[in-house]
């Protein structure tokens, strides 16, 4: 289901759609409807998949407060579907909705007794929603609280120290790409471009120490020329996007980016 091919597409969902319908009651049902919301999605129909979101939504978060030993299980499932259906919901332009998605989705991980990342960075999410509607100054104080303690973790988990809260390294890495993203967003939005190419810089690092694909970093080094650019700093920008242009060489719609930028 995470093709964006469409021909693939048109002849997998009638298959999830029977799987939707006949799945047994409970978590098979859900995690159907899941399946089906999410292969519509990535094929181009975000408005298609909403009620199946929904639907699966609704069926875990009834499971979760009848509690059982399924309960935890359950809560864990309503904030990944929830948080999916945030996606979604942005991807509309639904953005009042998205964001009390996403504090749903945050609430529910911590039900499930979720590591501390996965609840942060769920709370970091909505604040990015609340930059998007142009409340960037509001929300950095929240940004920055939470990006200083995954920053925290991130150190532990290089210097060999174990991290409870962030157990998972590449999730670990994941909210901190992420944490560095939103605040980056918020300070540019406020004109503030030393601690957004600060920001930045912290993520090509992360993304280094991770050896992610070139193409990975050649889009973060298109922000980080954009943000060099409202700096004055011209010609550090321009061998940012000469770097980018040289890895995209063979992507039209990538060099087409940098060619704008």
């Amino acid at each position: 289901t995470s093709t964006g091919d469409p021909r693939l597409m048109a002849g997998l969902l009638p298959h999830l759609e029977e799987a939707a319908e006949s799945a047994p009651e409970g978590r098979p049902r859900w995690f159907c409807l899941c399946n089906l919301a999410d292969a519509l999605r990535g094929g181009g129909r975000p408005d298609s998949s909403l009620p199946f979101y929904e639907q699966a939504a609704i069926q875990a978060r009834a499971a979760a407060e009848a509690g059982g030993e399924m309960a935890r299980e359950a809560w864990a499932d309503v904030g990944g579907i929830t948080g999916n259906l945030a996606i979604t919901l942005v991807m509309n332009g639904e953005l009042d909705k998205a964001r009390r998605r996403r504090l749903e989705s945050a609430e529910a991980e911590k039900k499930a007794g979720s590591a501390a990342i996965n609840v942060i960075g769920t709370e970091l999410e909505a604040l990015r929603i609340d930059i998007l509607q142009g409340r960037a100054a509001q929300a950095l104080p929240e940004v920055e609280t939470r990006l200083a303690q995954v920053e925290i973790w991130w150190r532990q988990h290089r210097a060999g120290q174990s991290v409870p809260e962030a157990p998972n390294p590449e999730l670990l890495a994941r909210a901190l790409i992420s944490a560095l993203d939103i605040a980056r967003h918020a300070y540019f939005d406020q004109q503030d471009g030393e601690p957004a190419l600060r920001c930045i810089n912290a993520t090509l690092e992360v993304k280094r120490v991770l050896e992610r694909p070139a193409e990975d970093i050649a889009a973060t080094r298109i922000n980080r020329a954009t943000v060099l650019t409202s700096l004055g700093r011209h010609a550090e920008a321009k061998v940012d996007l000469e770097y980018c242009l040289e890895v995209f060489q063979n992507d039209p719609a990538s060099r087409a980016t940098v060619f704008s930028s």
